[in-house]
């Protein structure tokens, strides 16, 4: 066992002095594209990017008074010019690639991609209608699909780009009560880690956001009809402010990280499930990797056992006579 711990010490050590992570974004002066960008995470990232100094920041959104609202709320005016706003339903694909087209002939190079669109809406899977699991995909799988197969040869003609691509928590375990959701964030996870090998050539790089619970006018939708047993395993129905998420984005994109976490759960859950990807942390990835592995059964437990005591609440023992 101290053999082990020693060696894993040396590899560990070894790795994290040879290993180097993607450049990081610089975002001043950059035109970032934000999908999703009218409300929650994605509106607070718009007004950060501001403040990055950024060139221009085309807002995407399919309604059109939520884009509005975005320029009308921002309180320095100096950086109101700086926000494109263009309706978009990302779920059709034609009206995707004439947005897009719109937003290339009007702004010019796009330097970065956020796709932050996506919606949930929990509840157990016997119960749920599969055109529930439809539009869920459409919106967060293929909406994401489609922002990218148009942006991403607009970045190869112009010598590259940065992509960001957010996928959530429940991109990375299954939690009971989302089987509309998790599978749609798995695949955006996914995409990602195909994108990031095929694209390399092209100097694209990515980053991938596991935001938790995050206090936005969705998670509110949400909590409408999640079970019992889903808050629970969720923290009791805590939520994170939506603002400190996106600065935990623009942290990470600026450090060069590809896999991007604002709790440590959600990054332990991210080293657990890495893919082949590149490190988290890459001397601590290898040195708790067995423990992570660890914790996620325990955790796995505790979630059945969750499950189960919510099953029973729902369906009592009926006493006999």
């Amino acid at each position: 066992m101290i053999v082990y711990i020693v060696l894993s010490i040396v590899a560990a050590a070894f790795i994290h002095i040879i290993y180097r992570k993607q450049n990081g974004f610089k975002f001043k002066n950059k035109h970032v594209v934000v999908i999703g960008g009218s409300s929650g995470i994605g509106k607070e990232l718009v007004y950060l990017l501001l403040r990055q100094n950024c060139k221009t920041i085309s807002v995407v959104s399919r309604s059109e008074q939520k884009l509005r609202s975005v320029i009308e709320d921002e309180s320095k005016t100096e950086y109101k010019d700086k926000i494109k706003i263009y309706a978009c339903d990302i779920t059709k694909a034609d009206q995707v690639k004439s947005t897009i087209s719109n937003i290339y002939e009007e702004n010019g190079q796009i330097d970065c991609l956020v796709n932050c669109a996506g919606f949930a809406e929990p509840g157990y899977f016997i119960e749920q209608d599969t055109d529930i699991f439809e539009r869920t995909m459409k919106l967060d799988y293929f909406g994401t699909l489609y922002t990218t197969k148009e942006v991403v040869p607009l970045m190869i003609q112009d010598g590259g780009g940065h992509i960001i691509f957010v996928s959530s928590t429940c991109g990375l375990v299954g939690v009971p009560g989302y089987s509309t959701y998790c599978p749609s964030k798995f695949a955006v996870k996914g995409l990602a880690e195909v994108l990031r090998s095929e694209l390399k050539p092209y100097n694209i790089n990515f980053s991938v956001v596991y935001p938790p619970d995050t206090d936005t006018p969705g998670y509110a939708e949400e909590n409408k009809t999640k079970p019992e047993e889903t808050v629970a395993i969720s923290g009791g129905g805590k939520a994170v402010p939506a603002i400190e998420v996106a600065r935990s984005i623009i942290t990470g994109v600026k450090n060069g990280d590809y896999h991007i976490a604002y709790d440590m759960a959600t990054k332990l859950c991210a080293i657990l499930s890495p893919g082949l990807t590149p490190f988290y942390f890459s001397f601590f990835d290898i040195l708790i990797a067995p423990v992570c592995r660890l914790v996620g059964v325990i955790a796995m437990h505790q979630n059945d056992s969750e499950v189960m005591k919510s099953w029973k609440k729902r369906n009592p023992v009926k006493k006999s006579k």
